[in-house]
């Protein structure tokens, strides 16, 4: 086997056996819903035969499992320590039934859907303890699953055309775009990162979708289900030359990205929607979110109208006065990006008479403006709540950032 197809295996494998997490393990449901390895363990060499009755059954929620058999009517706990293109090792313990205080580690290689290796086990009071045996098992549900799929009609019509993705309790700063079976994804962070998706699977009970990062080659898995109004489960994250190196979750959403004029949202409601307008690429729905906030008296909406209006964004013209009608409303409240702008458009006469004494004064508001955010950033006893309003706050950079340029936010 290749080093590409091992790879690709690790792969495939871990995020059948780390997307239990995101629902319920049911040994009696289909192959390729499930996260079974199929085991035979003996102390004479047996299960190395062709013939070797897999007896055992490896259920995993993440990267924690069950084992059950007919021989032992209660379950062992499994942890996998260790999963690479190479090797798994899985630790064992009883915690009750008759062999009740036995642990085990196996050790084995990895090779396409087949594993093999060794057994050792420790029984704390036991004369034959430790012991040495051997295993071998099947990565049944990958076998199952990698079997052709008639119909991959469900990953082009069951997941939304737009998702909300957060990771691994953060910030829900991802903006996930599919068309069919195929898709973009861009993080919003202070450097935005984009990637391609592919959808594996799609259907209510499991979702699988694989990202390939365009800058720097990372990939990871997504894997889940849905829950009501969102999805949600855990992610196999790889970086070149590490596969599996790290594991995740994740949950996702519909984004509401259009702003109903009859419903008197507030403005911190229209700025957020708007934002996620912003996010996937919805200029007009974003703009009419904005203008509603910006009415309202919100410094940040009224900036980004201005922006809207300095640059020109779809079907919304530039309109240097619209935009220092705005800019100077944003300015005059404190907001930093706005002030910049209004101080090179009085330098311009962009929208406004030249004025080289007010693009002077703005300057020095705008420097005293940053002076001051890097002193708030540098205290270190913040509050929770001023911790979490700034965090809301950097997120909003960037995302504009990356929308209208990053050399205005930072």
């Amino acid at each position: 086997m290749t080093q590409v197809h091992r790879h690709l295996q690790f792969l495939f494998f871990a995020a059948l056996v780390l997307s239990a997490v995101a629902q319920p393990v049911k040994l009696a449901a289909q192959a390729a819903n499930g996260t079974r390895v199929l085991v035979c363990e003996s102390s004479n060499g047996a299960c190395n035969q062709p013939d070797a009755k897999l007896d055992t059954t490896w259920t995993f929620n993440g990267t924690a499992g069950t084992a059950t058999s007919s021989a032992n009517s209660a379950p062992s706990r499994l942890t996998i320590e260790k999963f690479d293109n190479d090797a798994i090792v899985v630790l064992r313990v009883d915690d009750s039934g008759p062999t009740a205080g036995l642990n085990a580690t196996y050790s084995g290689s990895v090779h396409g859907t087949q594993i093999s290796g060794t057994v050792q086990y420790s029984w704390a009071g036991h004369p034959d303890y430790p012991a040495n045996g051997t295993f071998s098992a099947v990565l049944q549900d990958a076998v199952a699953a990698a079997a052709p799929q008639p119909a991959l009609a469900p990953a082009q019509s069951a997941l939304p055309p737009n998702l909300l993705v957060c990771e691994n309790h953060g910030a829900c700063n991802a903006a996930w775009i599919f068309s069919g079976n195929q898709g973009t994804a861009t993080w919003f962070t202070r450097n935005p990162v984009k990637a391609s998706l592919t959808v594996d699977r799609a259907e209510p009970d499991y979702v699988r979708i694989r990202r390939t990062d365009t800058t720097d080659g990372a990939s990871a898995v997504y894997a889940g289900s849905l829950h009501g109004d969102h999805y949600s489960g855990t992610i196999v994250y790889s970086s070149p030359g590490h596969p599996g190196d790290s594991t995740g979750t994740w949950t996702a959403t519909v984004p509401q990205t259009t702003c109903d004029p009859q419903a008197n949202l507030e403005p911190a409601d229209a700025m957020r929607i708007g934002q996620y307008a912003l996010m996937f690429h919805r200029d007009h729905d974003a703009f009419s979110c904005y203008i509603a906030a910006a009415k309202a008296g919100d410094s940040n909406a009224q900036m980004v109208v201005g922006l809207i209006y300095y640059q020109g964004r779809g079907d919304i013209a530039q309109d240097y006065a619209q935009a220092f009608f705005w800019l100077h409303k944003a300015a005059n409240q404190g907001v930093y990006a706005a002030q910049r702008l209004v101080a090179e458009m009085y330098t311009a006469g962009q929208g406004t008479e030249k004025d080289p004494a007010l693009a002077g004064i703005y300057t020095a508001r705008a420097d005293e403006q940053k002076h001051d955010q890097e002193r708030q950033q540098d205290m270190a006893h913040d509050s929770a709540e001023r911790a979490a309003d700034r965090n809301a706050q950097v997120m909003s950079s960037f995302v504009l950032g990356a929308t209208f340029g990053a050399f205005l936010f930072f």
